[in-house]
């Protein structure tokens, strides 16, 4: 899988102004106003973003917010599965985070993971399980469960962005064997994760494409 995508956008901007003129006051509304203050509800809301993904440890919950990038399957590790997906999540309280990766189809069925990792701790006491990146690819026992894949509609580049959510339970990941090097450090061997779910992740089924198309735009623009 690609590290990194380059997002394909158009922003429109839009400005609307409108004006109007007071009629004056007149003696009997004047002192109205001078009498009366009327408080108005407040209308600004919340810009904390919602959580997307939960991830239960040694039955702890952690809301987390994460996302997804997905490509074709080049290595066809399981029939019927096409794709590869690589959900990344962090910023829990402890700075908690999971890295998942599975191959899937866009409906909902059971699928394996081809890697998995988990990471807490800052600095000095952080702890690492699994690779760096969900750790060798390749069929795991443990499955993911997609419950929804919705079809969002044409994404005006050739092909179709999708909303998939689903979950993987009961996973033991090894800790990374550097972690372990350091005896004082009493690094946990293993840690067990409960759950892992994640909900309204979206995806484009053509991101490869536009990635192909977004690098000969710029090169073309260096011409």
């Amino acid at each position: 899988m690609k590290k990194a995508l380059i997002p394909i956008a158009v922003l429109v901007l839009s400005a609307c102004s409108s004006s109007k003129k007071d009629k004056p006051a007149t003696e009997s509304t004047q002192e109205n106003a001078n009498t009366t203050t009327t408080e108005l509800p407040s209308t600004s809301e919340s810009t904390t973003p919602k959580s997307n993904s939960v991830v239960i440890v040694e039955g702890k919950n952690f809301d987390l917010n994460g996302s997804i990038l997905v490509d074709k399957d080049k290595k066809k590790l399981q029939a019927g599965a096409p794709y590869r997906g690589m959900i990344t999540s962090s910023n829990g309280p402890d700075n908690e985070g999971y890295i998942l990766r599975f191959v899937f189809d866009t409906k909902p069925g059971t699928y394996p993971v081809t890697g998995i990792s988990f990471t807490r701790g800052k600095e000095d006491k952080a702890q690492q399980f699994g690779g760096l990146l969900g750790g060798e690819e390749k069929l795991y026992d443990s499955k993911v469960t997609l419950t929804e894949c919705k079809d969002l509609g044409d994404n005006g580049t050739g092909g179709h962005r999708w909303s998939i959510s689903g979950s993987v339970e009961n996973v033991t990941i090894p800790a990374l064997g550097l972690m372990l090097i350091d005896k004082t450090a009493n690094h946990p061997k293993e840690i067990k994760v409960d759950k892992i779910s994640f909900t309204g992740l979206t995806f484009d089924d053509n991101a490869e494409e536009m990635l192909q198309k977004a690098m000969e735009m710029l090169e073309k623009n260096k011409k």
